[in-house]
């Protein structure tokens, strides 16, 4: 005799693992694309304190230069190159910041994230 609940079990449990995993993947598919914005985005804050850290030995040209550079390569958009460099003299502080947009498509859904990396270092 066979125990027809237990095949229904075995049915109903595949069926959650498929959807568990269809989960799984989309969240990943979408969580890459954020991630990468997001990393983007640290890694031109990075650079930025970089060379504000630096700025004493460097002009304003040769950051605007350097910094340009750094978000081409990273796929930035173009809006992302309009550095803002701030110097002042007492106390002695650099400060650089940008801004732009970054559309995301998301699960029905269309968002513009607007991403406004600021550092400011002391010298």
């Amino acid at each position: 005799m066979v125990n027809r609940t237990s095949e229904s079990r075995r049915g109903a449990s595949a069926l959650g693992c498929l959807f568990a995993i269809l989960v799984v993947v989309a969240v990943l598919y979408y969580g890459i694309d954020v991630g990468r914005i997001y990393w983007n985005y640290y890694k031109l804050k990075d650079e930025m304190e970089s060379s504000a850290r630096f700025a004493q030995t460097r002009s304003d040209p040769e950051i605007l230069r350097h910094l340009g550079g750094i978000a081409q390569d990273l796929g930035l958009p173009p809006e992302a190159k309009r550095f803002v460099i701030k110097r002042s003299k007492t106390p002695p502080v650099v400060s650089i910041k940008t801004e732009y947009h970054v559309a995301v498509d998301l699960p029905f859904q269309h968002r513009v994230l607007t991403m406004r990396p600021e550092v400011e270092v002391r010298q």
